[in-house]
Formats: C-alpha cells, structure tokens, sequence
C-alpha cells in the first residue's frame, strides 16, 4: 500500500455533485490525506465535460492517480480519459447514487473510502461503449431512463428516495415501449418496461437490476422486464432493490457481450444515469475487456 500512497495523486471534485455533498467531504479528504502525508493537487470541475479535461490535463502532468469526488457521471467523464492508460482511477462517493462505488461491497466509512481511491490496488476492470459513449456502470432503456431524467428535480432528496420520488411522477403517464433486441445469441422483439445493461450490479442508487454482474468477466448482465400493467410496476420494484425480481414472470437475464437495439420510434436512455439528448431509435453496445484501471478492494464475486 505505501508505493501506492507515494505515487503522483490528483483530485477532481464535481462541486455540484450529490446536491454539495462532495463539498461537504472534501474538507475531511484533505484532513485525512494531510494526516497521512499523501501529497496531491486539486482541480475542481466548473461544468459538464470539464472532468475530461481536467483529467487530461492531470494525466499530461504526470499524474498517476486520479482520484474522483463526485458521482457516477463524474466518474464516467474522467474514464473518458484514463480508459487505457497506465492511470489508475480512484473513486470517493460524493454523488446521489454511487451505484459503481456499490460494487466494492458493503457500506462503508469515509474513511474506508479515503483508503480504497489513494491506497488500493487497482484491477481492471470491463468498459462499454454504447454508440460511441463510454460507460462503466450501466445504460438504462425505458422506464429506468425515464426515472433518471426526471430524478435531478427531486433536489432536496438523495439516493433511492430521489429514484421513488421519480417512479412515482413517471408511472401516471407510463406505457411500455416495443423493442427489437439483438443479444450474442438471441433475438427479441416485444413490448418491454425496461432494459438495463449492466457492467455493476445497481443503478438509480441501489436497484439491483442486474445482482449477478461482476466487472470484469467479459460480459454484460442484461436485464429485460417486459411490457407489464401499471399496477404490477409497484409489485416488481420493491423487488429489484434486493434483486430479487429475477423470479418473477416477464423478467429475464441475459448476458451478452454485444446488445443491439431498435425501436419503431425515439426512446429514453441513460448513461451511466445521465440522459442521452436527444433520444435515439437504435443503439448499439460493445464491451472492451479490463480497459480501466480502477482503485478497488478485493474481486466482488
């Protein structure tokens, strides 16, 4: 761990990230690391797209870590530049969800946090491309993505009750959209609630959509939950926050190292819980196998 502690450390911190709660953590980041003599540079994000460039910008440097504090969007910005290199990416939850940070086992302490993004070992871990986008967690289709796009204007509450604040906006108007879905091995064309495409095991704060995937076995964990009534949208999500929805009729799992997707018109998707805009009527998924360098505690199995 110390070699690790004595390498070239940056931090970008999204300061919006989490309704300010990145704010609130750095000043006990940089107590911490001053107690533990790890000397690092600081760069604070000033808008979308701006943790790619700082991240470019600290990798032209020298920098050989580079720690996020911030959310899953803030993470995806700075994999857009690390992916590849020999940088190692640390991660500090500091957003509303944090569904990546999740795959690193039970809750933990700040502290623990601190540890993990300048101390451990990375492991590298997979990466999707969705039409062009990189992500690492996942890409939401549907009523999922439907639920992101309107979570961000439920600011006064985080994680999960942001994410049930928006199911319930989101289900008065919902119907199901039809879908052509092309897996490695199978082929569907039906009605579908949602589609999440998952590299981690949760999205929208903790819904375990896809509790079995692991981040770096060469596969998706694709979840398919089919055109269901309104009525039974409220029997099946309670169920995805333990994962437990898998046993139910109309939901499958698949896994798959591409996804293919088309649809008879426009539908809603995110990546990494962030919108796409406008939408599109197809998409295309690939997986590049242990691309990113990520600063994690043992294999998750």
């Amino acid at each position: 761990m110390v070699f690790y502690a004595l390498m070239k450390n940056a931090i970008i911190v999204n300061p919006v990230s989490g309704q300010g709660r990145s704010l609130r953590i750095l000043p006990k980041l940089v107590s911490w690391a001053n107690d533990k003599n790890i000397e690092f540079k600081l760069f604070t994000t000033n808008g979308p797209g701006d943790a790619t460039r700082l991240a470019r910008l600290a990798m032209f440097d020298g920098f050989t870590r580079i720690v996020v504090l911030g959310g899953d969007g803030t993470i995806n910005e700075v994999g857009q530049a690390t992916i590849g290199s020999k940088v190692v990416t640390g991660i500090i939850p500091g957003g509303s969800g944090n569904d990546l940070y999740r795959m690193f086992g039970k809750k933990k302490s700040l502290e623990n946090s601190f540890e993990i993004a300048f101390e451990a070992a990375p492991q590298d871990i997979d990466v999707g491309v969705a039409s062009g986008q990189l992500f690492f967690n996942a890409v939401g289709i549907g009523f999922d993505a439907y639920v992101a796009a309107r979570a961000p204007e439920y600011k006064r509450l985080s994680g999960t009750m942001r994410y049930l604040a928006a199911v319930f906006h989101v289900w008065r108007n919902f119907t199901p959209i039809k879908l052509d879905i092309e897996l490695d091995s199978v082929k569907i064309s039906q009605d579908v609630t949602l589609v999440c495409i998952g590299n981690g095991r949760t999205t929208g704060g903790g819904f375990h959509l896809t509790p079995q995937a692991l981040l770096d076995d060469g596969l998706f964990d694709i979840c398919i939950i089919e055109g269901v009534s309104k009525s039974k949208i409220f029997k099946y999500l309670p169920r995805t926050i333990k994962g437990t929805h898998v046993r139910l009729p109309g939901v499958r799992i698949y896994r798959s190292r591409k996804v293919a997707i088309k649809g008879a018109e426009p539908f809603p998707i995110h990546i990494d819980g962030e919108i796409v805009s406008p939408y599109p009527d197809k998409l295309d998924i690939t997986l590049e196998k242990r691309k990113l360098k990520l600063a994690m505690p043992e294999r998750v199995a």
